[in-house]
């Protein structure tokens, strides 16, 4: 059948009604759900800082705890260090040290042993009986050239360090022997003995006797190497 045009037109314009009012539904449908993401991003950002500051205040906390304890432990390792440094402790503790040291006996007597040759110069210090060394120093412990090891200056050196090693000992007073080669070899004594002998005299020490303790042959000393003497 025909519609007239005028139906036609009305139910256009119905038609268009329509999807006006569909469209404006759809555009406050769509507003009302970028309402509710805008909430929802908001609430989650809420929530974020939330926990964001929460989790700050617990790092605080825990940082605050941490200096705490390092605090502590400083103090007591500072107090540790203060028993240990104190001054009156470490005197205290000297004290006991040197009330348990063995006493330094005074005003001991010594023998000075000098054996003085033309290759060397020996000093030997020994108590009384001669059975304890104290100190013993030779020409060739103080220099490395051999040629003068019987020298002067090298037996007053020696001569020198056993005068202190034995006041260190606590000996004032001494005897000095001297002694040459003696025997069958020569029977003078060497140019470091005179050395020695001065350096002793100029030094603190007391000394009581100076003897000559050289062996003399009485009779006949058979000379070393045999009948027909050392062969070359």
């Amino acid at each position: 059948m025909f519609m007239p045009k005028e139906n036609n037109e009305m139910k256009m314009v119905e038609k268009t009604e329509e999807k006006i009012k569909s469209g404006l539904k759809e555009n406050t449908e769509s507003k009302e759900d970028n309402i509710d993401k805008k909430k929802k991003i908001e609430n989650k950002k809420e929530i974020g800082l939330k926990e964001n500051t929460e989790s700050k205040e617990i790092k605080t906390e825990i940082k605050k705890e941490i200096k705490t304890e390092i605090k502590k432990e400083v103090k007591t390792d500072k107090k540790e260090v203060k028993n240990e440094e104190n001054p009156k402790n470490q005197l205290k503790s000297k004290k006991t040290e040197i009330e348990n040291r063995p006493k330094k006996q005074e005003n001991q007597k010594g023998v000075i042993h000098i054996y003085s040759s033309g290759n060397n110069t020996i000093l030997h210090v020994t108590d009384i009986t001669g059975a304890e060394t104290i100190s013993r120093v030779s020409g060739g412990m103080i220099t490395k050239a051999d040629r003068l090891k019987s020298a002067p200056f090298q037996g007053m050196l020696a001569a020198q360090r056993v005068v202190k090693e034995t006041l260190e000992r606590g000996i004032t007073e001494v005897d000095i022997r001297i002694r040459a080669p003696g025997g069958h070899k020569s029977p003078s004594v060497g140019k470091g003995s005179q050395a020695a002998i001065k350096a002793i005299s100029r030094s603190k020490l007391k000394i009581n006797i100076i003897e000559d303790s050289t062996p003399i042959i009485h009779g006949y000393m058979r000379k070393k190497g045999g009948r027909r003497g050392r062969r070359l």
